[in-house]
């Protein structure tokens, strides 16, 4: 009789753990299984905007809403990929101008309920895309390094000796900011190759990666100078960060950043109310107070601290000519680096 009690719970226990695994596997497999039914986004929009730009504006409009977006950002090099492919997105978001109207084709023509409220010079004449900032250049400089005696005027301090090193500048084949530097360099430069060929050896082959890594690599000091935008430069000389900025004597440049509906999106409709929330006068307004950044409507003041857009120095060139001089200024620059990357090979 006790032998037999034995094997009986012997059973017992082995039936139970067979259930138990049994139902180990049943939820081992039941997990997989649900975790892949995602809900598709309402809108899917491509941006080179750092998410400090892109994410407080998404945010409102979802919330306002009720729709999801989803955001597929990278460099101006990674957005140009997006464009080449033209899927799996629907607008494109806070994009250069230029870039914009480089892929023309691309864009559905679209007239903003807005656009009256927008200043004429940031209008595209097409309606390929809407402006949504408009971005001036200038050279910042950490004031813990840099002494009243060196500080930087115009574009021609980045060819300085003492900054061998140390300017912090992000490569332009993969950032429109430090492209459109070298062509406002260019455009008032006698000699426009050996500008770009005098900085590139001034860099001393510190390329950044990006236009947010100059403003790290200034805040730690390990650049002294550098070249971004002027609400990058102006939020953190708001905030008590240990930089000063100036507006190269010679001339800066604007860089217009732009929206645009990709011609044949399922969610046109969805598209067109996020432009028109990003022209809203609410978005612009929160732009200007959170990240001085400067508006393109016309009843949106200038940010504190920031002087008229007509007094600050810009070349007498039009967009038209300023973008054929950065083509001009990239193949330069091109033929510059496979050159060097020639002889660094030879060595």
């Amino acid at each position: 009789m006790g032998r037999t009690r034995v094997k009986i719970r012997r059973r017992i226990w082995i039936l139970a753990a067979i259930l138990l695994l049994l139902s180990a596997c049943g939820k081992k497999t039941a997990g997989p299984m649900f975790a892949q039914t995602q809900v598709p986004a309402d809108l899917v929009i491509c941006t080179d905007q750092e998410p400090l730009v892109y994410e407080p504006v998404v945010k409102e409009f979802e919330e306002r809403t009720g729709l999801s977006v989803e955001v597929k950002a990278g460099t101006s090099e990674n957005v140009r990929q997006m464009f080449e492919q033209a899927k799996d997105w629907d607008l494109a978001f806070g994009v250069s101008t230029e870039l914009l109207d480089e892929y023309a084709a691309l864009w559905m023509p679209y007239e903003s309920a807005q656009e009256a409220a927008v200043a004429e010079t940031f209008r595209s004449v097409d309606h390929s895309w809407s402006a949504f900032s408009v971005l001036p250049l200038v050279i910042m400089y950490n004031t813990n390094v840099v002494t009243y005696r060196e500080l930087p005027v115009g574009w021609a301090s980045l060819l300085e000796p003492r900054w061998k090193g140390r300017v912090a500048f992000a490569d332009p084949e993969k950032s429109d900011i430090s492209l459109t530097a070298l062509a406002a360099a260019a455009l008032v430069s006698p000699e426009k190759e050996q500008y770009v060929q005098e900085l590139a050896g001034n860099l001393d082959h510190n390329l950044l990666e990006n236009i947010a890594q100059v403003k790290e690599e200034i805040l730690d000091g390990r650049c002294s100078v550098g070249v971004t935008t002027e609400e990058t430069a102006q939020a953190l000389r708001s905030s008590g960060a240990d930089v000063d900025y100036i507006y190269p004597e010679e001339g800066t440049l604007l860089v217009l950043e732009g929206t645009a509906i990709r011609r044949g999106t399922v969610h046109e409709e969805t598209a067109k109310q996020f432009l028109e929330f990003t022209l809203s006068k609410d978005v612009q307004k929160i732009l200007m107070n959170s990240q001085s950044r400067r508006s393109v409507r016309q009843d949106v003041e200038t940010p504190k601290g920031m002087d008229a857009l007509e007094r600050l120095p810009l070349p007498d060139a039009d967009f038209e000519t300023i973008s054929m001089e950065k083509r001009k200024i990239l193949e330069s620059w091109k033929s510059i680096s496979d050159a060097e990357a020639g002889m660094g090979g030879a060595s």
